[in-house]
């Protein structure tokens, strides 16, 4: 017989899974998107920020999970993690070729835009991978039994598609009209 997974628990699971997976799909699809029509239509550049953004999320998974075992301290990683990882991807709207023509003066505008447009999506993608990838996931293998993870599993499997799905549902037509600076609001 399996174990009881407390509502609470499944509260969480649920909140957190959603919130996870509304991140990752408005990092890695919309950021390349944003990048593409409002900086340069090089694919190079998409290119470059996908190797970077999977070097860094390999690294700060391996690196921040063992760090949050050896700290024991996997929920203070998650919900300071979720928060950071939340005002992350609200910063990518700032980073257009205007703003950083004038932070930068002199700069070639389209290479600076997309080297700090990398950094911050490295960015997002480290605290994203610490929060969810290293805390979220091992918390819930903490916090379950082997008769009853697979029920736990498979709701936070669900939780990739309902992320496209609200996002898509919420922004899309923002995004494909070129409103983003809406996207920046919502």
């Amino acid at each position: 017989m399996s174990e009881r997974i407390p509502a609470k628990i499944w509260t969480v699971f649920t909140l957190f899974g959603l919130i996870g997976q509304v991140a990752w799909t408005i990092e890695n699809m919309y950021l390349n998107v944003y990048l593409y029509k409002t900086v340069t239509f090089d694919p190079d550049a998409i290119a470059a920020m996908v190797a970077a953004s999977a070097i860094v999320a390999t690294v700060a998974t391996l690196t921040m999970g063992a760090l949050s075992d050896r700290l024991g301290r996997r929920r203070i990683f998650m919900w300071s993690g979720y928060i950071i990882w939340g005002v992350s991807i609200i910063g990518f709207g700032f980073i257009n070729k205007e703003t950083v023509g004038s932070w930068f003066p002199g700069f070639e505008v389209v290479a600076a835009t997309v080297t700090l447009i990398i950094v911050l999506d490295c960015l997002m993608t480290f605290i994203g991978s610490t929060a969810n990838d290293a805390a979220f996931n091992a918390w819930v293998t903490d916090v379950t039994h082997p008769t009853n993870r697979g029920k736990a599993e498979g709701l936070i499997a669900t939780m990739p598609l309902l992320g496209m799905l609200v996002v898509f549902g919420a922004l899309d037509g923002y995004t494909q009209r070129g409103e983003w600076r809406v996207c920046r609001k919502t």
